[in-house]
């Protein structure tokens, strides 16, 4: 084990014996960067939910896209990305060793289309990314397979749901999250196999449940005490009465839950790790809404990698990939950006079906390519040996890229969710910055504190008016498929904009530090890596003791 200083942030951090072996075993060298800088060099890639209007640079139409109108980049619909009406192959250039890399790379990403919104086969939602064969949706990021669902966040298989976040089968659920195979749920927090709970927390197979933690087969209980169903539907309509009424529930809610027994991690069926949110994962450390995966560390938001380390959003069995944003299968990637079905390529960035390759973009299918330019297999190893020996030369080798050729700013980027800095902060470690915000303000045609506590109060009429967001003074308004939901749910016209309510649901989730602590239950000693800080209140169990206590 050794100890270095992060070349941004200036933190020391540790680089284990196991991590040498994986970086011999990728052929690169160890990291100058801690790993939240690591994290943050990756998700500048990953502009998720900022979104502009801009014309689509091939076919002139409007479209919805992640770049502002300003930007450098040639940027291309989805359509016309994916159509035979241009070929990345015909903006390759020559390498030349007398430049530096990114220069060069530079001098390609500003030539090639750049794709405009990530969506495959989405209909009727048009105002997503991340997305696939989503169904009239609006407003849902990183989601598949979902129907009549707005203002979400990795929602998988879903209807008629709304304001939720890694929501899975689920329908007529509102402010859920972390939950699964849920029906007509509200306010709740890891549950699953459970219909109409409000405000509750790690329930199963439950129903009509109002404050109630940690249950199993529970119904018709408030605080975990069986009532009858008049007495269940009494108390779900005091709460449902109206904004006030709600926002005590949700004061109520959040003391209930800190003094509720937690176990130290959200694990199931894991073995040697450390991390949160985790399912199936055996040996790694610092994972994070992990499953499947085996002999990784440093991860999130992974879907059954093996053999691999640094790396976000890489799902469907990928191995031996190492500082990956964004992968589908493929094998020995390294240092790359949304590369889906390749092998053994680093530099690269939205390539599909590319097989060794070095600076690509936009590539669809391809061999031996070295900045979108072909070679026979002799070619590109004989300048593949002269490339990787310009890497260590420039300091750059098994090294993310520099942010400066990151597509996005700092406080566009999913980044700014999880490790928020100030401009001048991002600007001083070497990221941009966009100064020009989304958004209006200042057009509001309903004030703050006039809109309507009850729905009941509610008419057609809303859908004209403009608000304004009680946090962040940004105006926003209420789509049609929106206030059918609060009709059909009773629930009031929310006070603030999509992006401070999904704000507020990543709060509920604990973070990705991790913090060294005991069990908390009198007498027993276990010790545990945990992201409950002990600067909370929450009581913390280890596995023992939380499985004997719950169960």
């Amino acid at each position: 084990m050794t100890k270095e200083n992060c070349k941004t942030c200036e933190k020391e951090f540790v680089i284990r014996d196991e991590d040498l072996v994986f970086y011999e075993q990728m052929k690169t060298v160890p990291p100058l960067y801690c790993p939240e800088c690591r994290m943050a060099r990756r998700l500048m890639f990953r502009n998720e939910r900022t979104l502009y209007k801009r014309t689509c640079d091939l076919c002139k139409k409007d479209m919805v896209t992640l770049y502002t109108p300003e930007s450098p980049y040639v940027v291309y619909c989805s359509k016309c990305w994916w159509s035979d009406n241009w070929n990345p192959k015909e903006f390759a250039l020559d390498y030349n060793p007398n430049k530096k890399f990114f220069d060069q790379y530079k001098e390609l990403q500003l030539k090639v289309p750049r794709l405009g919104i990530m969506e495959i086969q989405n209909v009727r939602s048009e105002y997503t990314n991340g997305s696939a064969e989503n169904k009239d949706c609006y407003l849902v990021f990183a989601s598949d397979f979902n129907e009549d669902c707005l203002y979400g966040r990795l929602m998988q298989r879903n209807k008629q749901s709304m304001d939720c976040a890694f929501l899975h089968e689920s329908e007529l659920c509102y402010e859920c999250i972390d939950c699964r195979k849920c029906f007509k749920c509200m306010y709740s927090l890891q549950c699953q196999d459970s219909t109409d709970l409000l405000f509750c927390y790690n329930l199963k197979n439950s129903n009509n449940c109002i404050f109630c933690t940690n249950g199993r087969n529970l119904s018709n209980a408030i605080l975990n005490i069986k009532y009858t169903k008049e007495e269940y539907e009494k108390k779900k309509t005091e709460i449902l009465k109206n904004y006030e009424s709600i926002e005590q529930a949700k004061k109520e809610f959040e003391e209930l839950k800190s003094k509720t027994i937690k176990k130290f991690a959200t694990q199931t069926k894991c073995h040697n790790v450390t991390g949160d949110y985790l399912h199936n994962c055996q040996e790694g450390v610092r994972l994070f809404d992990t499953y499947d995966a085996k002999n990784c560390s440093y991860m999130k938001d992974i879907d059954g990698a093996i053999d691999s380390m640094d790396c976000n959003n890489a799902y469907d069995k990928p191995e031996f990939i190492y500082n990956v944003m964004g992968a589908l299968q493929g094998s020995k990637l390294k240092n790359s950006a949304f590369v889906f079905y390749c092998n053994e390529i680093e530099y690269c960035d939205n390539c599909h079906h590319l097989s060794n390759g070095i600076g690509c973009i936009s590539v669809r299918k391809g061999n031996y390519m070295i900045f979108n330019k072909e070679y026979s297999k002799e070619e590109y190893m004989e300048l593949k040996e002269k490339i990787e020996e310009q890497f260590k030369k420039e300091g750059i080798l098994g090294q993310f890229f520099s942010p400066e050729v990151a597509p996005f700013a700092y406080n566009e980027s999913l980044i700014h969710d999880f490790f928020p800095l100030s401009k001048d902060e991002a600007i001083k470690r070497g990221y941009k910055w966009q100064d020009k915000t989304t958004g209006t303000f200042g057009k509001e045609t309903i004030k703050k504190g006039e809109i309507s506590n009850s729905v009941n109060d509610v008419n057609e009429n809303i859908l004209d008016e403009v608000l304004i967001c009680e946090s962040c003074n940004k105006n926003y308004k209420i789509v049609e498929a929106e206030l059918t939901f609060y009709k059909k749910m009773g629930l009031p016209i929310p006070h603030k904009d999509f992006e401070c309510r999904h704000e507020d649901r990543m709060r509920k989730r604990n973070g990705m530090k991790l913090y060294h602590r005991s069990c908390m239950k009198e007498g027993c000693e276990n010790e545990f890596e945990t992201t409950y800080s002990p600067d909370k209140k929450d009581v913390i169990y280890c596995e023992n003791c939380y499985q004997k206590e719950i169960y």
